[in-house]
């Protein structure tokens, strides 16, 4: 898909309708991610001696609970609008999936299942990482086919039409917008070619991919957000999800220092 393509094209959130059923598009790359990132993952496991059977049923029951951790952390950010609009709470398909709730509630499953199972936290944190950032590389293109999540107003030939509906309201004399939905995409896929060399690698810590994730991904963000025009909360005049991010590098950067430090705990 061209750049020149982008700029003059503007979609439709619909993919297609049969009767009064229609497909929206951000559900379909939603389920795009959701199959390759179960692929991967069983791809994965082989390489790390896990299970197939393990990892197919932990991979199901870290999806569910990432899912319910993305749109419960979404709703509760954006309360205000949802306490207005209760019949949206559970309208996914048109978009509203937090990807730090879909953190949290994926970690806390995890969590579950090792106590439960006395399998190494670390080990699949490290694996389920991997198939979280190409799910998320694929899943923004469904906010694009939402007209969601666009950045700031350019000039530029990369800009996207946002029709004038979904424009906020201080930027309705402008056309075209920074499609963050691409930039985000691009680091992402970027960073799992990273996290997948790394993978590779013989006699890494346990834990080292997953806080490389947490750290590149949060870098990446903040450079979409601070792009971004959407409605989003404010903490210290700072947007949510800006500060959050910078806080997880931060917090990456302690323990990836800690990694690098000791020889215990290696993946062989």
């Amino acid at each position: 898909m061209s750049i020149n393509f982008l700029h003059s094209y503007v979609p439709d959130s619909i993919a297609f309708s049969i009767g009064s059923l229609s497909l929206h598009w951000y559900g379909l790359f939603l389920t795009m991610a959701i199959l390759a990132g179960y692929f991967i993952s069983i791809e994965l496991a082989k390489r790390s001696g896990f299970k197939e059977e393990i990892i197919s049923t932990l991979y199901i029951n870290v999806l569910i609970a990432g899912l319910v951790g993305a749109r419960v952390y979404h709703v509760i950010t954006e309360f205000s609008f949802y306490w207005d609009n209760l019949g949206q709470v559970f309208a996914i398909w048109n978009g509203g999936l937090a990807i730090h709730g879909g953190m949290i509630g994926g970690i806390l499953m995890v969590l579950y299942y090792v106590k439960k199972h006395k399998q190494n936290f670390w080990k699949i944190a490290d694996l389920f990482v991997i198939p979280a950032i190409l799910g998320q590389a694929i899943g923004r293109w469904g906010n694009y086919f939402n007209q969601e999540l666009f950045g700031k107003p350019t000039g530029s030939v990369i800009g996207i039409p946002i029709e004038l509906s979904n424009r906020p309201q201080e930027f309705l004399r402008y056309e075209y917008f920074h499609p963050t939905f691409l930039y985000e995409s691009i680091i992402n896929l970027i960073i799992l070619g990273i996290l997948l060399f790394v993978f590779k690698t013989e006699k890494r810590p346990a834990g080292l991919i997953f806080w490389m994730y947490v750290g590149l991904y949060s870098l990446g963000r903040i450079v979409v957000e601070s792009l971004r025009i959407n409605d989003a909360a404010f903490v210290f005049g700072i947007r949510l999800p800006l500060l959050v991010s910078v806080l997880l590098v931060l917090v990456s950067i302690f323990y990836l220092k800690r990694l690098t430090m000791t020889r215990n705990n290696v993946v062989r």
